[in-house]
């Protein structure tokens, strides 16, 4: 045998070394053979797992249908306190939604104009974006919950959050 095809040999192992290792790595299915699994256990469990998941997701269905009618009957009142703290006497109360907006570490402005938006609070959250991101309110929400409403205006509310008098 001579060298090269020694030095030939040696360099196609090296490479195909390579190939597995990559191939491990980036978990590439190249063929090789894996563990051997039986089909039917595999099946037998999996729709195991669909029935449970089925029957989660029938039962959530169900706590969400009946959640609207406790939140009905409670917010009647909360709403009412609200207006009387909050709201001139020209508004009637069944207009008035409140929520609790929560303020993390690197919330942006554009998060928190879209959950105003999505709490009715605020009908366009443009305005609040833009708002919040003027130079007086730029860079300074302040972490923490608040009880916002919608009879709040976007100056009180931006006022509320960024802890500005």
């Amino acid at each position: 045998m001579n060298n090269s095809s020694i030095r030939a040999f040696g360099i196609a192992l090296f490479l195909v070394g390579a190939m597995l290792a990559l191939a491990t790595r980036f978990d590439l299915h190249i063929g090789l053979p894996t563990k051997a699994s039986s089909g039917e256990e595999n099946v037998e469990e999996l729709q195991k797992k669909l029935e449970q998941a089925n029957k989660e997701i029938a039962l959530l269905k169900e706590q969400v249908n009946q959640a609207p009618k406790k939140n009905t009957q409670k917010t009647d009142a909360p709403e009412t306190k609200a207006k009387d703290n909050h709201e001139s006497a020209d508004a009637p109360a069944a207009n008035v939604t409140t929520m609790t907006l929560q303020i993390y570490s690197g919330i942006t402005p554009y998060i928190v104009a879209q959950k105003l938006e999505d709490g009715d609070i605020i009908a366009n959250s443009v305005e609040m974006e833009l708002l919040l991101a003027n130079p007086k309110y730029a860079r300074s929400l302040q972490i923490g919950s608040y009880e916002v409403n919608s009879s709040m205006s976007l100056e009180e509310i931006a006022k509320l959050i960024t802890g500005k008098k």
